[in-house]
């Protein structure tokens, strides 16, 4: 079991419903189905900074298995804190002569059939109503 540590999100989101994943340049965003009753109809945004990778899988496991909030009935993703994945996508995917030195935190979001990983610096959480710019593009990718 990888050792990490849960970090409970301000805003629920449905574990059952799909996830949207928007990765450019230094910035990644996962869009999750919002479970509040005073947010019906609204996305949860998890915003990813400094980012230097990602990778999805569509499963039922997930690398965080075991790793829990202490609340329960919250909604939360976890960090894992003694990860390799810097260093590994460093020595993949970085020229040998570069200064870039390894970086980043582990995330790894997961819901019903898929999980996202993403090794970024920071991350912000906000909720997306109807109303806001990109919930039309972002709600046209929902299954």
């Amino acid at each position: 079991m990888q050792s990490g540590k849960a970090i409970t999100l301000k805003y629920l989101y449905d574990h059952i419903e799909d996830s949207v994943l928007i990765f450019s340049c230094e910035k990644c965003s996962v869009y999750l189905v919002a479970d509040e009753k005073q947010y019906a109809d609204s996305l949860v945004k998890l915003e990813f900074k400094g980012v230097q990778c990602v990778r999805s899988v569509r499963t039922d496991c997930s690398p965080v298995v075991g790793i829990y909030p202490k609340e329960f009935g919250v909604s939360y993703f976890v960090e894992l804190t003694e990860s390799k994945w810097p260093v590994e996508a460093h020595q993949l995917y970085v020229y040998a002569d570069a200064s870039i030195e390894p970086r980043g935190r582990h995330f790894v979001v997961s819901n019903h059939d898929i999980f996202h990983e993403i090794l970024a610096e920071s991350f912000t959480e906000t909720i997306i109503q109807p109303d806001d710019n990109e919930y039309d593009v972002v709600k046209s990718q929902l299954s």
